[in-house]
Protein backbone atom coordinates (compact mmCIF):
# COMPACT_ATOMS: atom_id res chain seq x y z
CA UNK A 1 0.00 0.00 0.00
CA UNK A 2 0.95 3.92 -0.87
CA UNK A 3 0.31 6.98 0.50
CA UNK A 4 1.90 10.16 -0.98
CA UNK A 5 4.51 7.95 -3.24
CA UNK A 6 5.79 6.57 0.82
CA UNK A 7 5.21 2.44 1.01
CA UNK A 8 3.52 2.08 4.10
CA UNK A 9 4.04 -1.41 5.98
CA UNK A 10 1.60 -4.00 6.99
CA UNK A 11 0.83 -2.62 10.82
CA UNK A 12 1.28 -6.44 11.68
CA UNK A 13 5.07 -6.48 10.31
CA UNK A 14 6.05 -3.17 12.04
CA UNK A 15 7.36 -5.56 15.04
CA UNK A 16 9.05 -8.21 13.94
CA UNK A 17 10.61 -5.98 11.59
CA UNK A 18 11.62 -3.81 13.95
CA UNK A 19 12.80 -6.52 16.52
CA UNK A 20 15.02 -8.03 13.49
CA UNK A 21 16.50 -4.79 13.14
CA UNK A 22 17.13 -4.47 16.37
CA UNK A 23 18.91 -7.75 16.92
CA UNK A 24 20.85 -7.02 13.85
CA UNK A 25 21.89 -3.69 15.16
CA UNK A 26 23.11 -5.58 18.54
CA UNK A 27 25.22 -7.96 16.62
CA UNK A 28 27.26 -5.51 15.36
CA UNK A 29 27.52 -3.67 17.84
CA UNK A 30 28.92 -6.87 19.85
CA UNK A 31 30.77 -8.25 16.98
CA UNK A 32 32.74 -4.62 17.28
CA UNK A 33 33.11 -5.31 20.79
CA UNK A 34 34.53 -8.24 21.15
CA UNK A 35 36.70 -7.65 18.53
CA UNK A 36 38.09 -4.93 20.28
CA UNK A 37 38.35 -6.96 23.74
CA UNK A 38 40.57 -9.33 21.15
CA UNK A 39 43.37 -6.52 21.07
CA UNK A 40 43.36 -5.87 24.53
CA UNK A 41 43.50 -9.50 25.45
CA UNK A 42 45.52 -10.27 23.36
CA UNK A 43 48.21 -7.37 23.81
CA UNK A 44 47.66 -7.74 27.49
CA UNK A 45 48.37 -11.46 27.60
CA UNK A 46 51.56 -10.92 24.98
CA UNK A 47 53.07 -7.35 25.48
CA UNK A 48 51.63 -5.79 28.30
CA UNK A 49 53.87 -6.87 30.79
CA UNK A 50 57.15 -5.94 29.25
CA UNK A 51 55.53 -2.75 28.13
CA UNK A 52 53.77 -2.07 31.04
CA UNK A 53 50.46 -1.63 29.85
CA UNK A 54 51.95 0.26 26.97
CA UNK A 55 53.19 3.30 29.04
CA UNK A 56 56.83 1.32 28.87
CA UNK A 57 59.14 1.59 31.48
CA UNK A 58 62.18 4.47 31.40
CA UNK A 59 65.41 2.42 30.57
CA UNK A 60 63.75 -0.59 30.23
CA UNK A 61 61.46 -1.06 27.18
CA UNK A 62 59.78 1.80 25.45
CA UNK A 63 55.85 3.47 26.05
CA UNK A 64 53.75 1.77 22.52
CA UNK A 65 50.57 4.31 22.79
CA UNK A 66 50.76 7.45 20.90
CA UNK A 67 53.72 6.17 18.73
CA UNK A 68 52.74 3.16 17.53
CA UNK A 69 49.92 4.76 15.34
CA UNK A 70 52.37 7.82 13.97
CA UNK A 71 54.74 4.95 13.10
CA UNK A 72 51.74 2.87 11.39
CA UNK A 73 50.76 6.00 9.09
CA UNK A 74 52.81 4.84 6.06
CA UNK A 75 53.32 1.81 4.28
CA UNK A 76 57.06 1.56 5.56
CA UNK A 77 55.96 2.51 8.94
CA UNK A 78 52.88 -0.73 8.95
CA UNK A 79 55.19 -2.71 7.41
CA UNK A 80 58.13 -2.19 10.16
CA UNK A 81 55.81 -2.43 12.61
CA UNK A 82 54.09 -6.35 11.44
CA UNK A 83 57.65 -7.14 11.23
CA UNK A 84 58.59 -6.06 14.70
CA UNK A 85 55.78 -8.40 15.75
CA UNK A 86 56.32 -11.24 13.93
CA UNK A 87 60.31 -11.57 14.04
CA UNK A 88 60.86 -9.66 16.99
CA UNK A 89 63.93 -6.75 17.60
CA UNK A 90 67.08 -6.69 18.91
CA UNK A 91 69.55 -3.77 19.43
CA UNK A 92 69.49 -0.28 20.88
CA UNK A 93 67.00 2.14 20.07
CA UNK A 94 65.84 5.66 20.69
CA UNK A 95 61.72 6.16 21.74
CA UNK A 96 60.62 9.30 22.66
CA UNK A 97 64.13 11.04 22.69
CA UNK A 98 65.09 7.95 25.78
CA UNK A 99 67.69 5.42 24.53
CA UNK A 100 67.16 1.78 25.11
CA UNK A 101 69.11 -1.35 24.31
CA UNK A 102 65.73 -3.24 23.47
CA UNK A 103 65.23 -6.54 23.08
CA UNK A 104 61.79 -8.30 22.19
CA UNK A 105 61.24 -11.84 21.22
CA UNK A 106 59.22 -12.74 17.96
CA UNK A 107 55.50 -13.67 18.09
CA UNK A 108 55.35 -15.26 15.05
CA UNK A 109 53.47 -18.13 16.81
CA UNK A 110 50.20 -15.95 17.25
CA UNK A 111 47.81 -16.11 14.04
CA UNK A 112 47.49 -13.47 11.67
CA UNK A 113 44.19 -12.26 13.33
CA UNK A 114 46.04 -12.20 16.56
CA UNK A 115 48.27 -10.10 15.17
CA UNK A 116 46.32 -7.71 13.66
CA UNK A 117 44.30 -7.59 16.99
CA UNK A 118 47.20 -6.33 18.85
CA UNK A 119 48.58 -4.04 16.23
CA UNK A 120 44.72 -2.45 15.73
CA UNK A 121 44.67 -1.82 19.48
CA UNK A 122 47.80 -0.77 20.40
CA UNK A 123 47.34 2.32 16.94
CA UNK A 124 43.86 3.20 18.87
CA UNK A 125 45.48 4.11 22.26
CA UNK A 126 45.84 7.76 22.44
CA UNK A 127 45.70 8.26 19.29
CA UNK A 128 44.23 11.57 17.77
CA UNK A 129 43.49 10.81 14.30
CA UNK A 130 42.12 7.94 12.82
CA UNK A 131 44.32 5.11 13.50
CA UNK A 132 45.64 2.85 11.00
CA UNK A 133 44.18 -0.46 10.54
CA UNK A 134 45.84 -3.92 10.34
CA UNK A 135 44.09 -6.58 8.71
CA UNK A 136 45.18 -10.74 8.55
CA UNK A 137 45.88 -10.29 5.27
CA UNK A 138 48.44 -7.52 5.97
CA UNK A 139 49.78 -9.94 8.55
CA UNK A 140 50.09 -12.82 6.06
CA UNK A 141 52.19 -10.61 3.35
CA UNK A 142 54.89 -10.15 5.99
CA UNK A 143 55.28 -13.50 7.73
CA UNK A 144 58.07 -14.69 4.97
CA UNK A 145 60.51 -13.87 4.70
CA UNK A 146 61.56 -14.63 8.17
CA UNK A 147 63.96 -11.79 9.53
CA UNK A 148 66.45 -12.06 12.33
CA UNK A 149 65.63 -9.37 14.93
CA UNK A 150 68.80 -7.52 14.16
CA UNK A 151 67.90 -7.49 10.46
CA UNK A 152 64.29 -5.86 12.17
CA UNK A 153 66.41 -3.61 13.97
CA UNK A 154 68.35 -2.83 10.56
CA UNK A 155 64.85 -1.79 8.82
CA UNK A 156 64.07 0.31 11.95
CA UNK A 157 67.27 2.46 10.80
CA UNK A 158 66.33 2.68 7.33
CA UNK A 159 62.99 3.81 8.03
CA UNK A 160 63.97 6.50 10.86
CA UNK A 161 65.83 8.62 8.04
CA UNK A 162 63.16 8.87 6.02
CA UNK A 163 60.58 8.92 8.52
CA UNK A 164 61.51 10.22 11.58
CA UNK A 165 60.36 7.37 14.36
CA UNK A 166 58.72 8.74 17.58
Amino acid sequence: MFCHGVALIDRSFRLPLLLAFAMVGVFAFTQCESNRDLGKRNYGDNCGICHHGGQGQAGETPALFGRVDQIAQTPEGHRYLINVLLNGINGPITANGQHFDFSMPAFRHLSDADIAHILNYITSKNSPHPAPRFTPQDIAAQRTPIRASSDVHDLRDKLNQTQPIP
